[in-house]
């Protein structure tokens, strides 16, 4: 029986992702998710600051005496610390976000902290999905979902204008064959 050749591939010229010239999403998406983490933030906070909060407007009401000001700064702190990393998160990690059409796959990352690059050829696309929830309509924008044979590499691309993400949309569907 023959053994079929299995020769190695020379990467050397194989261009790199980080030299493609990626597509970043909408800047209306950067504002729904800023707007999104202050008011996450504004609700931890209250949540927090809650019996100080009751006992500023009703005097009268009873608390335990161990809810005083010194043990809310803990979970002040806390968050402060999450919330602080969460907003670095945002700020940096935007610009990378982004997606790349190739002859053979679509590429999209993200990430700042934690990175990630995903590559999904069209051989692999099973269907496409776009999808707008309330927020997302309020600021024009819709996110692509491809779902993939296995559901091992699905990918969602969040924070497209509606345009982008309609032309996206066709693009995928004539390069995939099912438009």
């Amino acid at each position: 029986m023959d053994i079929p050749a299995n020769p190695e591939v020379d990467l050397s010229g194989v261009p790199k992702l980080g030299s493609l010239d990626f597509t970043g999403v909408s800047p209306a998406y950067r504002t729904l998710r800023l707007v999104q983490w202050g008011l996450v933030q504004t609700v931890l906070a209250l949540g927090i600051l809650s019996p100080m909060i009751l006992r500023a407007v009703s005097p009268d009401t009873e608390l335990p005496d161990d809810l005083g000001a010194g043990f809310l700064w803990i979970p002040l702190l806390v968050q402060l610390v999450l919330g602080g990393f969460w907003l670095l998160e945002e700020a940096l990690g935007f610009p990378r976000r982004g997606y790349v059409v190739r002859d053979r796959d679509i590429t999209y990352r993200t990430g700042w902290f934690s990175r990630s690059t995903t590559t999904v050829p069209y051989g692999q696309i099973q269907h496409l999905e776009l999808t707008q929830g309330p927020a997302a309509r309020v600021f024009g924008l819709k996110h692509l979902k491809l779902y993939t044979a296995g559901g091992s590499g699905n990918l969602r691309i969040a924070g497209l204008d509606e345009e982008d993400a309609e032309r996206l949309r066709a693009v995928l569907d004539t390069r995939t064959g099912k438009g």
